[in-house]
C-alpha cells in the first residue's frame, strides 16, 4: 500500500484555525492514541502479529463506542474515519517492520 502526502497551506481565519488545530490536536490524536492502546490489548493481537496485518474491520469495531465517550465526541465521521486507517497502517508498517527484523536475526 502506498501513501501519498498532500501538502496545502490553510488559508482560514483565525478562529476556524483554532477549532481545526482543537479537533486535531486534543481531540483526533488522543483518540488515536486510545485506538493504539486498545487493539495492542485486544486478545486476537498476537494472531495479528503472526499473520502481519490487524484487521481494518476490527479497529472500526473497537472505534465506535469510542465516538460516544466524552474524551472523543464531537468529531467529523472523517476524523473517526482517518483515525482507523492511520491506526491500520501504522499496525501494518510496524508488524511488517517486526517481522522482517523477526526473519533477520532469528528470533
Amino acid at each position: 500500500m502506498s501513501q501519498i502526502t498532500i501538502q496545502c497551506r490553510l488559508i482560514a481565519n483565525a478562529q476556524t484555525r483554532q477549532k481545526l488545530w482543537k479537533l486535531m490536536a486534543e481531540l483526533n490524536t488522543p483518540l488515536i492514541n486510545e485506538l493504539l492502546k486498545l487493539v495492542h490489548q485486544h486478545p486476537g493481537f498476537e494472531t495479528w502479529r503472526h499473520k502481519g496485518k490487524v484487521p481494518t474491520a476490527t479497529v472500526k469495531q473497537l472505534c465506535e463506542p469510542l465516538k460516544s465517550d466524552s474524551r472523543f465526541v464531537g468529531q467529523p465521521a472523517r476524523f473517526y474515519t482517518s483515525a482507523v486507517a492511520t491506526v491500520s497502517y501504522a499496525y501494518k508498517s510496524w508488524l511488517k517492520i517486526h517481522a522482517s527484523f523477526t526473519v533477520a536475526t532469528g528470533r
